[in-house]
């Protein structure tokens, strides 16, 4: 017997689906939706249905559930372990974090923090930046205290700086003997430097219990920002993969739970961890998938170092100050560690970040496509910091997407115009607009912690391009509001090849939905982070949002 049909009438549905644009009205059975429309048009299925209507929604407006296809939950539990200063302020549950900027505000807030912190606890900071907070080295942090380690997390996450008892706690000397991105002098740490620490660092902040604790927070701000899905782009790189199901099962499992999430494997972590098991391992993967928490047939890889950090590869003419960043693999080994993935006929997503880099990227796409030919292969370029017309163009050709940092240019446009870039490449940094123009799907996403989770803020960043000084930066790479609201909706989905079940509201896809107190299509999108989230939908069960 068929459940009951319930109505929910609302003041505007926008389907994000062409055919059938706007709705007042859409029915539910189950976990799918019957039809979207209006009362009347809705009438055959009601006459012929036991039915229920629900006014619950009636003043509000209606969107597909908010999808943000690239978060890192275990990075961001981590990190919440931690300290934060940060050049931005930040929401965190049950904690508001003040922007700090500024090298003399940073280092009395570090120290002001390391005085009230537990004695012989190892202190641990998220949130230095280089272009706010000015240079941080080991002996800056010696002068804070040479007992107590002290360990100064980048707000890239790609490198962290350490006084000397903070290098001695995550064995730097060690891995200084063969790693070139570990600098004993300075105590900083960067890209497979940064690795090493994470390796030691994980059990001291993830320790038996506080994991748990912390992912139900990062529950808890996927939530409250509308989203219904998410995607891990990275899963296993942050504590070793079978323990990351083991916290995932316990913690987002269940009806309680008002999102589902998908898992992108990060292979390197997988070759580290299993060795000649890892292709085996991975192709294993969705035996493990349940309701909430589900595998992709996909890859995470790495080409060039962080954008935060300026640690993106840089064509000509490069960086300002003259400085290089980083490889995360040299480009002639880039395409043998896409191969495996691309011969099993998984889905290619590649961190990458300077034109270098997407140079890098293409060229390791087009080789595989001669050697092994695919049609609708999807691979995405994560991030596209800096990129040239002539990469969108040939990204568009080899049938590439994009999926971008919708907060790069809002946190960081004005200061790295100023420092790093110059105008004209800062302006026109996540090429978002050129993107589109070449037909490429464009979506949207926070890489959490790396940005907030909040949709609307990146979709609203990319409609009107407005750096934190209120600048108009690159404004003919402006998404127009469709296809703005279009990258946190159905093109994520369609990236994620999850369009034939969510990103739209029509008849026998999935009942997944946001429900919000104004009309995004019908007001300045620059206003759009404004708009108050009122519950979400998923599978037809509704989550309301405490206030």
């Amino acid at each position: 017997m068929n459940p009951l049909i319930t109505v929910y009438p609302a003041r505007r549905i926008h389907t994000m689906d062409p055919s059938l644009p706007e709705a007042n009205a859409i029915a539910v059975r189950g976990d799918r939706i019957v039809e979207v429309g209006t009362l009347e048009s809705l009438r055959p299925w009601l006459d012929a249905h036991e039915h229920h209507v629900d006014d619950q929604f009636a003043e509000a407006v209606i969107l597909p559930g908010l999808i943000d296809p690239h978060v890192h939950p275990s990075m961001m539990a981590m990190l919440m372990a931690t300290e934060w200063i940060t050049p931005e302020a930040w929401d965190l549950p049950g904690r508001e974090i003040p922007a700090t900027v500024g090298r003399d505000s940073y280092l009395a807030r570090l120290a002001e923090i390391e005085d009230a912190h537990p004695s012989g606890r190892p202190l641990v900071s998220f949130g230095w930046h280089r272009q706010f907070h000015g240079e941080v080295v080991r002996a800056d942090l010696d002068a804070l205290s040479t007992a107590r380690p002290i360990l100064v997390w980048g707000r890239s996450f790609h490198e962290i700086c350490c006084n000397v008892a903070g290098l001695e706690l995550v064995e730097a000397a060690e891995g200084a003997a063969w790693d070139p991105h570990i600098d004993l002098e300075t105590g900083r740490m960067w890209e497979s430097g940064m690795a090493w620490a994470l390796q030691r660092l994980r059990p001291l902040l993830l320790d038996e219990g506080r994991y748990e604790v912390l992912m139900e927070e990062v529950a808890q701000m996927v939530h409250r920002g509308g989203v219904t899905t998410i995607a891990d782009a990275g899963f296993g790189g942050m504590a070793l993969p079978d323990r990351e199901l083991e916290v995932l099962a316990k913690v987002h499992e269940g009806d309680q739970v008002p999102f589902r999430q998908y898992l992108i494997p990060q292979v390197a972590t997988f070759k580290r961890v299993y060795g000649a098991e890892a292709e085996d391992r991975i192709a294993g993967l969705p035996e493990h998938s349940s309701e909430r928490i589900r595998f992709l047939r996909a890859g995470k890889f790495f080409a060039d170092g962080a954008f935060i950090a300026q640690l993106m590869q840089l064509g000509e003419p490069g960086y300002i100050d003259g400085h290089e960043g980083a490889w995360m693999a040299e480009p002639d080994r880039l395409v043998q560690q896409l191969r495996p993935t691309w011969e099993a006929g998984r889905q290619v997503n590649v961190h990458v970040n300077g034109d270098l880099g997407v140079d890098a990227t293409l060229d390791a796409i087009a080789q595989l496509i001669a050697e092994t030919p695919r049609f609708d292969h999807r691979t995405v370029l994560h991030h596209f910091g800096v990129s040239t017309q002539a990469q969108s163009r040939r990204a568009a050709a080899l049938g590439c997407a994009v999926q971008a940092n919708g907060y790069y240019l809002r946190f960081f446009g004005d200061q790295f115009a100023a420092e790093g870039l110059g105008s004209e490449r800062a302006s026109q940094m996540t090429r978002v607009g050129s993107a589109r123009r070449n037909g490429m799907s464009v979506a949207l996403h926070s890489d959490l912690p790396m940005g907030p989770l909040e949709p609307l803020l990146a979709a609203s960043v990319m409609a009107t391009r407005l750096s934190q000084s209120g600048v108009v930066l690159g404004e003919h790479e402006r998404l127009s509001p469709y296809d703005a609201i279009a990258a946190v909706t159905i093109e994520p989905a369609w990236q994620l090849f999850l369009d034939h079940e969510i990103g739209s509201l029509a008849a026998g896809k999935l009942a997944d939905a946001t429900v919000i107190d104004g009309d995004p299509f019908a007001m300045d999108p620059a206003h759009w982070p404004d708009i108050g989230i009122e519950a979400t939908m998923l599978s037809g069960r509704v989550y309301p949002i405490s206030q």
